[in-house]
């Protein structure tokens, strides 16, 4: 019986390092042409977000529909805005990095300060792109950046830790690269923007400005709220984006975070 245990566990042990390096390829190959940067980190948020909520292990299956049903310019304008802005901001960076004159050093402040909020931004972006496929990549941007001023001394050191981190090991040895070095960073990334929404949801928050409902007030809720709010581990953040888009405040959705995701 102890024996038959073991075993169990370590073929799921086998299964997730095999589902992870699977996905992981996938993610890779598919952004090797910059221009598929934003759809394939999208795609690989979505499969993330079904294998852990749903227990949908068969990743690179739904990777492959995500990029195939997911509206390319859309996804690339709600993700490739917030990227294009933290490359902005990383070549203020550099660009300011020698110091010298005081303006210099001024614009070197405010650069770094553009990258806390750029990178943040960018990863509510891939959160809310992945959760709200039909929003306007305007109100993305939008809400992704109240987001990121409204956390950002909790979770706008961890976006830019995270991404300084992979960045070191991936030009350090570019075969992490191939060993979950980028799925292991958009992993991180989606659990810290996931505390942001948390956190500003939380009671006594200020609101965060909402994106619009398609239809008017009386329009009914979006597919995908209506299954979080049915079942499932995924219902917290859903009710807490709900609240974020009709103004309601979250304790009239169900208390979204008392029941944890």
């Amino acid at each position: 019986m102890l024996f038959a245990g073991a075993k169990k566990s370590l073929v799921a042990a086998l299964r997730t390092i095999f589902n992870f390096l699977a996905l992981n390829l996938a993610l890779v190959v598919a952004s090797l042409p910059i221009v598929t940067l934003p759809l394939a980190v999208n795609a690989a948020t979505v499969a993330l977000e079904r294998w852990r909520a749903e227990g949908e292990d068969r990743v690179v299956r739904e990777f492959v529909n995500a990029m195939r049903s997911r509206s390319s310019l859309r996804t690339v304008a709600q993700v490739g805005g917030p990227l294009l802005a933290t490359m902005l901001a990383v070549e203020e960076v550099h660009f300011f990095a020698r110091g010298g004159s005081p303006e210099n050093w001024l614009c070197l402040g405010s650069g770094v300060a553009a990258l806390v909020i750029t990178t943040s931004s960018a990863g509510y972006a891939l959160l809310l792109s992945v959760r709200q496929t039909s929003a306007p990549a305007v109100e993305v941007w939008s809400v992704a950046a109240k987001l990121s001023l409204q956390n950002v001394f909790v979770t706008g050191p961890l976006f830019v830790l995270e991404a300084g981190v992979a960045v070191l090991l991936g030009f350090l040895d570019p075969a992490l690269l191939l060993l979950g070095l980028p799925l292991g960073f958009l992993q991180l990334a989606r659990v810290t923007a996931r505390l942001g929404v948390r956190r500003a949801s939380a009671p006594g928050r200020a609101p965060v400005a909402p994106m619009r409902r398609r239809g008017g007030a009386g329009a009914p809720l979006p597919l995908s709220i209506e299954r979080a709010f049915s079942s499932g581990p995924r219902a917290a953040l859903d009710k807490a984006h709900y609240a974020f888009h009709v103004q309601v405040p979250v304790d009239q959705v169900g208390q979204a975070f008392e029941d944890g995701t």
